[in-house]
């Protein structure tokens, strides 16, 4: 019983003198990536024949920063215009990339960035020809060139403003498709998670 009641006590004082030492003990931060996610106002100017089409509709992106310089980006994007041509038809776009993105600068607060997206886009429009109009849609691959500035605004928020030159394709003929030469500028606001934001 003596010799119960001994380690009784020695386990009650090293219990109590580890208490201390283990809250002293340094706190080991978290390594995962940041991440974002973000959603905005997008412009699309579509390359149309005759005349080029003005489209508005919305971008959201979602982004893994895994290195102080590069991340991984998925962009989906929708836009759609009324008239196009001089027609009583609608234009539209839907986009749905992804690739890294670069980062070439970073400050206290802003950050600017470039990226390389690939992925798909599915573009409904108009063809005027001397056969007259054709209406139709094409979903083929697509690429986006481009890059941008981002403003935090707090630990969390950023606003963030891209300009994109994108190729995707759509009616030459009634019969053919080619590549058209495309422009986008996106302002969005951006929220920020993750365990290691700047």
């Amino acid at each position: 019983m003596t010799s119960m009641n001994r380690f009784t006590k020695l386990l009650v004082c090293l219990l109590i003198c580890a208490a201390p030492a283990a809250a002293q003990s340094p706190k080991v931060s978290a390594t995962g990536p940041s991440m974002d996610l973000s959603l905005g106002y997008q412009y699309f100017n579509l390359a149309l024949e005759p005349q080029r089409a003005n489209l508005n509709g919305l971008d959201t992106t979602f982004t893994a920063n895994f290195r102080p310089r590069w991340g991984i980006q998925a962009d989906i994007a929708y836009s759609r215009g009324s008239n196009v041509n001089s027609t009583p038809y609608h234009a539209d776009e839907l986009t749905y990339m992804g690739g890294p993105v670069f980062y070439l600068s970073r400050g206290p607060r802003l950050t600017t960035f470039a990226h390389v997206l690939g992925g798909g886009a599915r573009i409904t429009g108009v063809l005027i020809s001397p056969k007259g109009v054709t209406k139709g849609y094409i979903n083929e691959p697509a690429a986006a060139f481009g890059g941008g500035v981002e403003y935090e605004l707090s630990q969390r928020w950023a606003v963030r403003g891209t300009v994109d030159y994108v190729r995707a394709s759509f009616l030459t003929s009634s019969t053919t498709f080619g590549g058209l030469s495309n422009f986008r500028a996106v302002a969005s606001i951006v929220y920020q998670f993750g365990s290691n934001r700047r």
